[in-house]
């Protein structure tokens, strides 16, 4: 059984696996070593140029995702996966709520340069360790490459700003200090965007398994109750419902613009 992303990939699988079978498709025979066999071309360990064509291939169809992987892993490299916090500290949220202060308000108030704003966001880019950092990005371009086709760059990328400051404020109103960062609260905001949008648009082709959503949102609980010290878990459920809601929103503005043209969009 072979899993294919639309009906196109199932033609073109099919047509391949038909002409093995009548022997019209030649196939290299590799032997125990990884090489081609003799008298044949040989065949490299590492496969450079077909991963350089699988880049090439992501940044035209996901620039966005790749781009936001490529700038945490050089955040991570500056700052020696976060040791170095000296190196990025112009990257961690503006500390601007003063002790006595209204939250929401005082930190409203506080935000009074670009730069400051600019700095609600830049959290997302900074990791503390090697696990924290792979996690973290594997599934950024696991979902990313789903959802910035279909909704396209702009709005994606309107969409992953939304999310980390949704994610980057919650965490912060909810501690009171800027030591945090990471991609997981976006990460968290684009299950619960596909999530809501799989349910306005059961048949869209963007979607995930409703036991995958589930096993996020029971690890969500479990961090914050064995793990909550060392956890951003407001950024995490900032990021959820700030998702939800814009699934929510686009879900029902594609539906009616779907009905309008009678397609799916």
């Amino acid at each position: 059984m072979i899993w294919a992303p639309d009906q196109e990939q199932v033609v073109v699988i099919a047509s391949a696996w038909q002409r093995w079978q009548d022997g019209t498709l030649a196939l290299p025979e590799n032997n125990e070593y990884g090489g081609a066999r003799e008298g044949g071309p040989a065949v490299p360990m590492l496969p450079v140029k077909s991963l350089l064509q699988g880049f090439l291939g992501a940044l035209w169809l996901a620039p966005v995702t790749v781009i936001l992987i490529l700038a945490c892993v050089l955040v991570a490299v500056i700052s020696d996966l976060g040791a170095d916090v000296m190196s990025v500290r112009s990257l961690f949220f503006p500390d601007v709520i003063q002790p006595g202060q209204f939250p929401l308000a005082a930190l409203i108030s506080g935000l009074d340069s670009p730069g400051d704003w600019i700095r609600t966001l830049t959290p997302a880019l900074l990791h503390f360790g090697p696990v924290h950092l792979i996690f973290n990005l594997l599934w950024l371009w696991f979902f990313g490459r789903m959802m910035e086709p279909q909704f396209g760059k702009p709005i994606y990328l309107l969409l992953i700003l939304l999310l980390a400051f949704s994610a980057n404020i919650s965490q912060y109103l909810w501690s009171g200090t800027p030591n945090f960062g990471g991609m997981s609260g976006v990460v968290y905001g684009q299950i619960g965007l596909i999530w809501m949008w799989q349910t306005l648009r059961p048949q869209s082709r963007l979607r995930l398994p409703l036991p995958m959503i589930m096993v996020f949102l029971v690890a969500l609980v479990l961090m914050e109750i064995l793990a909550s010290s060392m956890i951003a878990s407001a950024a995490h459920l900032g990021g959820l419902v700030a998702g939800m809601l814009s699934g929510l929103v686009l879900g029902t503005v594609f539906k009616r613009a779907g009905n309008r043209s009678g397609a799916d969009v």
